[in-house]
């Protein structure tokens, strides 16, 4: 006679299992669409890029025309032969720069020296609006120059150790169909 008593609590046990029919299933609305609808946004979502270590996400930022400028101190150091004549060159395009990205996230330095650092940070100091700049070039009066202070840490859990870099990046941004993109980032500091 017991057993019949919860017969309707054990039918509803074995019915649902573990599915709890009071709390629905959640939907995840992630997206790896990224916004960077104000240069701050844009910013931003570098920061996150290096903290999380994502290529997809700092491949969306970039412009395809873009550029990394060194400053002339560094060609010798760290410079590309980008026009095939032998000599390192103070920039890089777009496809380099994914390149060098990805390594840093997912394999090391490409000359092996450094592992894939176990935590990525790129601090950013974005400045008032009042600090930024119109590009006064012909042809980019649309385009906002930003400097910012930078500080970009490598953490390495195994061997208890911090790589840094730091000093100011000049990122001249432009707005492409209400999204803003990096088309230069120029690095202004000394290795």
């Amino acid at each position: 006679m017991k057993i019949v008593k919860y017969l309707p609590l054990l039918t509803m046990l074995i019915i649902f299992g573990c599915h709890n029919p009071f709390r629905p299933n959640l939907m995840d609305s992630s997206t790896s669409v990224i916004h960077s609808r104000s240069p701050e946004e844009l910013l931003l979502n570098l920061e996150k890029s290096y903290r999380e270590k994502n290529i997809n996400i700092f491949r969306q930022l970039l412009h395809k025309d873009y550029r990394f400028e060194l400053l002339s101190s560094e060609y010798s150091q760290i410079g590309i032969d980008m026009d095939g004549d032998g000599i390192l060159d103070s920039w890089w395009g777009y496809d380099q720069e994914i390149e060098l990205t990805r390594n840093m996230f997912e394999r090391g330095s490409s000359d092996g020296t450094f592992p894939v650092a176990d935590k990525i940070e790129l601090r950013l100091q974005i400045p008032p609006q009042e600090v930024w700049e119109k590009d006064p070039a012909v042809g980019r009066d649309t385009w906002i120059v930003i400097p910012c202070f930078f500080d970009l840490i490598l953490s390495y859990t195994s061997s208890n150790s911090v790589y840094m870099a730091n000093g100011i990046a000049r990122f001249y941004l432009v707005e492409e169909a209400g999204s803003w993109k990096i088309i230069i980032w120029r690095d202004e500091s000394n290795l």
